[in-house]
């Protein structure tokens, strides 16, 4: 298995964490008999607090970039040019992760400016710089 499905697979086990964090607290809640199992419908107002809040949206915005990532990834290993994706791969999850987390924590304006925004940067200048890699425009 090459480098880049290993991060494939590191990025599906943490976009999988966020949603089991939100199924853990959803259901403790319900169980609880603190919420009925229909106070979740989709565009409805929740009483979540606003932690639980940002690891939906956190949920969200890796699903919303995991197309792009698989994308680029199994174009790579199908075409038998993993070593474009190989080296930076992790990286790319790593960023993932510090993106999540800075999400999570925090949604004051430096947080945003000098983590969040900065990692999704570096995801982007990734994909793009692999997707020219891939189909020899470098």
């Amino acid at each position: 298995m090459t480098t880049s499905l290993i991060a494939m697979a590191a990025y599906t086990g943490w976009v999988l964490l966020l949603l089991l964090t939100i199924i853990a607290y959803r259901g403790f809640m319900v169980m609880s008999f603190k919420r009925k199992a229909d106070a979740w419908t989709r565009g409805g107002e929740t009483q979540d607090g606003p932690l639980l809040k940002r690891v939906c949206d956190a949920l969200s915005n890796s699903l919303e970039t995991a197309p792009l990532f698989f994308g680029v990834i199994l174009l790579a290993n199908v075409s038998d040019q993993s070593a474009v994706t190989d080296g930076l791969a992790m990286t790319y999850v790593g960023a993932r992760i510090i993106q999540s987390v800075s999400h999570i924590i925090s949604v004051h304006h430096l947080m945003i400016f000098v983590v969040r925004f900065p990692a999704f940067l570096a995801q982007v200048a990734m994909l793009v710089w692999w997707s020219l890699s891939l189909t020899s425009a470098i």
